[in-house]
């Protein structure tokens, strides 16, 4: 497993930077890019998906994908679809569930006034009156990415998903040590969701073999250009599920680095 992220470039021109035409070379304007996180599966099907965010909510969505991607259990699929797609994880819900817990105007403004009027000096005040503020503003982005992690593993932790999982076949997951991989609801979900989390030793990506399976996507994606980002999205796909199941990407690395060769 890994994630990548590639960018491509539209609206070509040609800029002659001195006579003759083997001097004309290509300039790129414009660039547009696009985050994917990619599952290279030995003896289960292997997956990707594109991400417009990268943090632990995200990628615990993206393991509920990988997890129905190789279930036999058809009444576990349909329950983890319920769980990830929940209505109670919709911004709108969340922010209306924060406002009912803020501070009332009257309330906000006396506790404001507090810092004020307190002995600390004028700088200690005002941090703590940005704190204040930044807690009760509903529309912080950690506050409602905090508020939904908390509500997908509630979720999650239903006890149907949990036996059944426990009964599937269990998905040994490679990765390396990014931050939102050692996340506490990474961690959780996997548990739930029956998934073993093998951590690479640190600054070793090149230890995974799918890496190889990224270069050889970009080789062929930034050979071409694509005039908008959904293009280079299907192509980026196609060009996964064309390469990602080679076995010699992870038939060399294992003869590499576990001694073991399979002729």
């Amino acid at each position: 497993m890994d994630e990548t992220s590639c960018q491509n470039v539209p609206n070509v021109t040609r800029v002659l930077y001195a006579p003759g035409e083997k001097n004309t070379q290509i300039k790129h304007p414009v660039k547009f890019g696009i985050n994917v996180t990619g599952f290279q599966g030995i003896n289960c099907n292997s997956y990707m998906e594109v991400n417009t965010k990268n943090n632990a909510f995200q990628f615990v969505i993206t393991l509920c994908h990988y997890r129905i991607e190789n279930m036999e259990n058809t009444f576990g699929k349909h329950l983890i679809e319920e769980a990830i797609n929940n209505e109670n994880l919709s911004d709108e819900e969340i922010k209306k569930y924060l406002s009912s817990k803020s501070l009332n105007k009257m309330d906000l403004i006396n506790k404001i006034n507090n810092e004020l009027y307190n002995d600390n000096s004028q700088q200690i005040s005002i941090e703590k009156i940005q704190r204040i503020c930044r807690k009760e503003d509903n529309n912080n982005s950690r506050k409602i990415w905090n508020e939904k992690r908390s509500r997908l593993l509630k979720n999650l932790l239903n006890p149907q998903i949990y036996e059944i999982n426990s009964k599937e076949k269990r998905i040994n997951l490679v990765l390396d040590n990014a931050k939102i991989h050692h996340a506490k609801i990474v961690e959780k979900a996997c548990e739930i969701l029956n998934i073993n989390l093998i951590f690479l030793q640190p600054y070793c990506p090149d230890l995974n073999p799918i890496e190889d399976v990224w270069r050889k996507i970009k080789s062929k994606i930034y050979k071409s250009l694509y005039e908008d980002l959904n293009t280079l999205i299907e192509i980026f796909k196609e060009e996964f599920y064309k390469v990602v199941d080679l076995t010699s990407f992870y038939e060399n690395w294992i003869n590499e680095y576990l001694g073991i060769n399979f002729w």
